[in-house]
């Protein structure tokens, strides 16, 4: 397929209407952006009084923090792309990393990774081992003072008996 083909085959995609910013968000966003200039504009005054003058003028100005031509963006859209950056994308695509240019690089890093699987997987069959041999000995050990209680109650139920 060549890139002619594949720019023709996304431009034939029906795009997807993006979503508005959720209210709840403008209303966080907006506190979290008046304490945020409150505090720098009264630092700025204490600081230098020209600076916090003007400092006030820009953000009274800007007037908040919400975006004020948000609609443009598709909200999933950026989600998908930040998810995909994320160590949790390669695990899911079955940890193929994009390779980095360097071939020697990407070579060591895969053989790596491959041999810190291996170890992992031996270190959790010896934690598996070493669990069975604890729950062995703790198992015959609790046989053991069950039957030396068994043997003192029959030791003693013939005694009170008589």
């Amino acid at each position: 397929m060549t890139s002619l083909t594949m720019r023709a085959d996304v431009a034939a995609e029906p795009r997807r209407a993006p979503r508005q910013m959720p209210v709840s968000v403008q209303i966080l966003s907006t506190i979290i952006y008046g304490g945020f200039a409150i505090t720098a504009v009264a630092l700025a005054f204490a600081h230098f009084w020209p600076a916090g003058v003007a400092l006030a003028a820009i953000l009274g100005w800007r007037g908040g923090f919400v975006p004020q031509n948000f609609t443009q963006f598709d909200a999933d859209a950026v989600v998908e792309k930040v998810r995909a950056l994320g160590p949790e994308a390669t695990q899911r695509s079955g940890g193929n990393e994009r390779p980095s240019g360097n071939a020697s690089f990407d070579a060591f890093r895969d053989d790596m990774l491959r041999r810190l699987e291996d170890e992992q997987h031996s270190f959790e069959r010896f934690l598996g081992r070493l669990r069975e041999a604890r729950d062995k000995t703790e198992f015959d050990r609790f046989m053991e003072d069950r039957a030396l209680r068994l043997a003192d109650d029959r030791r003693q139920t013939p005694a009170q008996e008589r």
